[in-house]
């Protein structure tokens, strides 16, 4: 039993309609349409169509597959605490995993009169390093005009150390300023 051997390919608004007058004319060295023959053109046709059609959806397939594998990188934890994943091909290191962490220390409108460290574990462990100290800021309650710092003392892959620095002299000790707490945020891989 003889088929048509379909080609991947599309001619725009042409699939030949056998007209009354064809005489019927399979396939045939010598045929017409280059020997598949007048019955058998409209077929061979829509074959191509279609083998198009399945070409085009087995890379889509294969692009979504991609995309999907990408897409399962990205990861994480929108909550005050929290963090996200998020894959990038660095230049020199290839393909990692970039971690942004963040959070929030509460504090109870706390006046401090010395500087006084914090302990803060991440939300999620850093599977390499920190890329530069961590980022803090203190959150006031009330101000008198002077600044109290929050500033990374020690971190590594785990959780890091902050202190709220009292500037010399500060009106903390005598509970003019009050802090509630400060933000943190780290980036690594």
């Amino acid at each position: 039993m003889a088929t048509l051997i379909d080609s991947p390919e599309f001619s725009a608004n042409e699939i030949y309609e056998i007209q009354q007058t064809d005489a019927v004319e399979g396939a045939a060295a010598g045929a017409s349409f280059g020997g598949v023959g007048i019955s058998n053109q409209p077929h061979q046709q829509l074959a191509n169509r279609t083998a198009l059609v399945k070409q085009r959806q087995d890379v889509n397939i294969a692009n979504i597959n991609v995309l999907q594998a990408f897409m399962a990188g990205f990861a994480g934890s929108l909550q005050t605490n929290g963090y996200i994943q998020i894959p990038i091909n660095d230049i020199s290191r290839g393909p990692i995993i970039t971690i942004i962490q963040w959070g929030y220390y509460p504090l109870p409108q706390l006046s401090l009169s010395q500087d006084t460290e914090y302990a803060v574990t991440w939300p999620i462990r850093f599977p390499n390093i920190i890329l530069g100290p961590p980022l803090s800021a203190n959150v006031y309650f009330q101000t008198s005009g002077r600044n109290t710092v929050a500033s990374p003392v020690s971190w590594n892959s785990v959780g890091g150390v902050f202190v709220l620095d009292v500037i010399e002299g500060n009106e903390l000790s005598t509970g003019n300023e009050k802090s509630n707490g400060f933000s943190w945020l780290a980036i690594g891989f």
